[in-house]
């Protein structure tokens, strides 16, 4: 009793398979690790920071930048800072864009899944990163001291 098997499909995995080689998504991969981050992101830095600057430091509990120019100008002038505003900022961006765009895909519309809708979300996110780093630069000139 043997069955016929010559009209099935190739098992990955399997002999015939074993002749394709399969090639990573790198684009996908790309795009989960920037959604994974942003959320990670989102879910503990900006809590922190807005409890920090927004509670904590209005109540005098613990020292914050004070509203005086020249204080602001050497805190934000530090490399450390711009990085982590940046960070703060460009991740949670592509978070949202990922998470709006298979929002999208799930409601049933057909377009969220094409090329095009990918550019436009993703694109934005990249859109709001170089704004921002344009931003870093161009504000206050990066000091060390």
């Amino acid at each position: 009793m043997s069955e016929d098997t010559s009209s099935l499909p190739a098992v990955r995995g399997g002999h015939e398979g074993a002749a394709k080689a399969h090639k990573p998504a790198l684009a996908h991969l790309f795009w989960w690790f920037m959604f994974a981050q942003g959320g990670v992101l989102a879910a503990i830095l900006l809590p922190v920071h807005i409890v920090v600057q927004g509670i904590l430091g209005p109540l005098g509990i613990v020292p914050v930048v004070d509203r005086h120019y020249d204080t602001w100008v050497n805190v934000i002038g530090n490399p450390l800072v711009k990085l982590y505003l940046l960070v703060l900022i460009a991740f949670p961006f592509f978070h949202f864009a990922h998470r709006l765009r298979y929002l999208l895909v799930d409601l049933g519309v057909p377009a969220a899944r094409g090329v095009p809708a990918q550019i436009v979300f993703y694109g934005g996110a990249f859109a709001v990163t170089l704004v921002t780093i344009y931003i870093l630069l161009t504000t206050v000139p990066i000091s060390f001291g």
